[in-house]
């Protein structure tokens, strides 16, 4: 029986706890309970199943399988051969849910436009990449979004440039400043057996070959050299498929002073909170960079690589709260670290006292893109 919630299901193409999937929680959790009930499916059990429940979500699995180079030709052939099945199932799905609207939360995502228009219903494509990796799949993916999308909401400017602009929005996804704030610092460093004075250099996301890992422990050298103490702590988690790049950046940072290898991290407000500087070294275009919002609301400063949406960002920060470096340039990233460390606060104490830079993006809001769909179709 129909209502007059917006029943949305939301089609998440991974089952992890990255950008996206916390992404999504945090639209979920922002959206009108009175006026909108979300389902999300998922293509294994999520880790953050729990959570989406938590804010009223329910989770469902269906099997589907990622859009991805990485496994060659005989990959894309898997993947054009079972892509008619996954449709029909999440379409059955999407039908006995009554659903109203399909969120897809990834341009690589390409089930969501044919369950919507097969069900005669909007779809909502939310573009959460830059893609540097094939333009033929560009070409494909933006011709798929300009025909086949009531919506397209990308995350950044940088993301919506590559997209037609006839039916984009940008909305920029928000941290959430309840758990994201100055007053958890205090309780990483103990667990971590960081000192309590060490100025500290963090990183927190997956270890993909673009994340620029690599570069940060080239420009931890001359942080150390400079900054007395200093450590860095390495977090997150081995992206699948990539275990073995993951594994040589381990084993590499082992054999420098300094270097903590956390992995997974699982309370990330507690981990940014403590840190002095993020560096997020991408050495592609950053889509967006959630984790640099969220640092920036626990007071935290930001080093970031130009020419995506983590400079969109920090535009308009003073000095001693973010810096934009050049993609791959170790030198200027360790000079970066460096000029922050040198004001950086001695003390749990004093950490908690730092202010949060609050966003213009921390005040997305959603429910309007969800709405007007369902009033043009």
């Amino acid at each position: 029986m129909k209502t007059d919630q917006t029943r949305i299901v939301h089609i998440q193409p991974v089952a992890e706890r990255g950008g996206s999937d916390q992404a999504l929680l945090g639209l979920i959790r922002s959206l009108d309970a009175k006026r909108f009930r979300s389902s999300v499916v998922v293509p294994a059990p999520s880790p953050l199943a729990a959570r989406y429940e938590a804010v009223g979500a329910r989770v469902h699995v269906v099997p589907m399988r990622r859009l991805t180079q990485s496994e060659g030709v005989g990959g894309l052939v898997r993947y054009a051969l079972a892509w008619p099945v996954t449709v029909v199932r999440l379409t059955l799905l999407a039908r006995r849910l009554g659903a109203d609207v399909v969120h897809t939360n990834s341009l690589h995502s390409l089930y969501g436009w044919a369950v919507a228009l097969l069900l005669r219903i909007p779809h909502v494509w939310h573009a959460r990449e830059i893609v540097v990796q094939s333009s033929a799949a560009l070409r494909l993916e933006r011709l798929l979004a300009r025909h086949f999308a009531t919506r397209v909401i990308a995350i950044s400017d940088a993301v919506a440039a590559q997209l037609d602009p006839r039916n984009v929005v940008v909305v920029y996804d928000s941290p959430d400043l309840e758990e994201f704030r100055p007053e958890r610092a205090g309780h990483f460093r103990p667990g971590a057996s960081l000192p309590d004075t060490a100025p500290v250099v963090g990183f927190l996301g997956r270890i993909d070959t673009w994340k620029g890992v690599d570069v940060l422990l080239d420009a931890f050298g001359g942080v150390r050299h400079s900054v007395e103490g200093a450590r860095l702590v390495v977090a997150g988690p081995d992206v699948p498929g990539k275990e073995d790049y993951a594994e040589d950046l381990r084993r590499r940072a082992g054999r420098i002073e300094g270097v903590t290898w956390l992995g997974a991290c699982d309370v990330p407000p507690d981990f940014l909170a403590d840190v002095d500087v993020l560096a997020v070294p991408s050495t592609s275009p950053e889509p967006y960079g959630l984790v640099v919002a969220e640092a920036l609301a626990s007071g935290v400063p930001v080093v970031v690589t130009a020419d995506g949406g983590a400079e969109e960002i920090v535009a308009g920060l003073p000095a001693a709260a973010a810096a934009v470096v050049p993609r791959g340039d170790a030198g200027a990233l360790a000079a970066a670290c460096v000029h922050i460390l040198g004001v950086h606060l001695p003390t749990s104490a004093a950490r908690r006292s730092r202010r949060p830079r609050l966003l213009a993006a921390a005040g997305s809001d959603f429910d309007s893109v969800f709405t007007s769909p369902r009033a043009e179709v």
